[in-house]
C-alpha cells in the first residue's frame, strides 16, 4: 500500500499476515545504494537501539529494509494504521537522509 504525507512524499508498506501477526516493511534503499555507504550496517544497529516502533536491516537481496510488527489479538484499526504510517514514515525519512531523493 501506498502511504502519502503532507509535504507530497509518499512511500509503500508491504503487509505480511503471519498466523500470529503482521509484518510491515518498507525498503528505505536499494542494494546499488547500500553498498555505497558501508556504515549503513552500523547505522541501522544504532537507529534500532533508540527506536521502539520501526526497526531496520539490510535484507538477503542487500537492500535497506524499515520494518515494524504487531499482534493480530487485540488490534484496531487505528493502531494498524499507525503502525503502516510510523512505518511508511521512517522509511521515508531514512530515504531522503541517503538519496535525498523520492523513489518508493
Amino acid at each position: 500500500m501506498k502511504v502519502s504525507f503532507a509535504n507530497g512524499r509518499s512511500h509503500s508498506v508491504c503487509v505480511h499476515d503471519g498466523p500470529d501477526g503482521y509484518l510491515l516493511t518498507a525498503v528505505v534503499a536499494g542494494a546499488d545504494v547500500v553498498d555505497l555507504w558501508i556504515r549503513l550496517y552500523r547505522e541501522a544497529w544504532e537507529k534500532n537501539r533508540h527506536s521502539r516502533l520501526v526497526g531496520f536491516r539490510i535484507d538477503v537481496e542487500g537492500q535497506m529494509i524499515a520494518h515494524g510488527w504487531t499482534p493480530k489479538d487485540g488490534l484496531t484499526a487505528e493502531a494498524f494504521q499507525t503502525l503502516v504510517r510510523a512505518v511508511a514514515r521512517e522509511a521515508d525519512r531514512y530515504e531522503f537522509h541517503l538519496t535525498g531523493a523520492d523513489r518508493r
